[in-house]
């Protein structure tokens, strides 16, 4: 078996672009950002999404496998977002993003994306990042198909429940390094090391 691709280690505390901030969660920041969405709408959603998608994660070779971050809009919060490492070995990640309620319709999740690319593609050096959504979440869909570069590569089947607890297609989109070269200007983010 080859050896595993040396990932480098990624020391960053935020990501900036333009109006919109995303600041790293580390296991230290989880109660104080608990207490802060519990002031907004749909907080027991968010706070699922929190604990179950934005909290560190680590390999059991102690590489971070869940970069989760609170998003923050002209410094007030706008939402969560993340990039995961699903394969170091085929250097593969995925994103989720989820704005709050009172940000909605103002671009936060595809504006998060470049961020987001920026730390897959630039500072860790993955090949690929996916993302998907339910076929009746058109919200999501909207947002991911403004956002440059991802294409929509298929539907799976039956693949998750909705919220109605009932099985429902997910439509699955992807961009490779080679589409974020093309499209993207990293001089428009700046990664500030923490």
């Amino acid at each position: 078996m080859q050896n595993q691709p040396r990932f480098p280690e990624v020391k960053v505390k935020e990501i900036r672009s333009g109006d919109l901030m995303l600041n790293l969660i580390n296991e230290a920041d989880v109660s104080q950002i608990d207490g802060l969405l519990r002031e907004y709408d749909e907080s027991e959603y968010f706070l699922g999404e929190l604990h179950r998608s934005c909290v560190p994660r680590f390999d059991d070779e102690s590489r971070r496998t869940k970069y989760g971050f609170l998003v923050e809009s002209e410094s007030n919060p706008a939402g969560l977002c993340l990039l995961g490492i699903s394969s170091f070995e085929h250097k593969r990640g995925y994103t989720g993003a989820d704005t709050l309620p009172h940000m909605r319709g103002r671009g936060i999740a595809p504006g998060c994306k470049p961020m987001l690319f920026y730390l897959a593609f630039e500072l860790l050096g993955l090949n690929r990042v996916e993302t998907g959504c339910n076929v009746s979440n058109t919200s999501s869909r909207r947002s991911i198909e403004k956002t440059p570069g991802f294409r929509l590569e298929g539907t799976l089947r039956g693949y998750s429940r909705n919220s109605e607890g009932e099985f429902e297609d997910e439509l699955r989109y992807g961009i490779l390094r080679r589409d974020w070269l093309e499209l993207y200007n990293g001089s428009d983010v700046e990664a500030i090391a923490g």
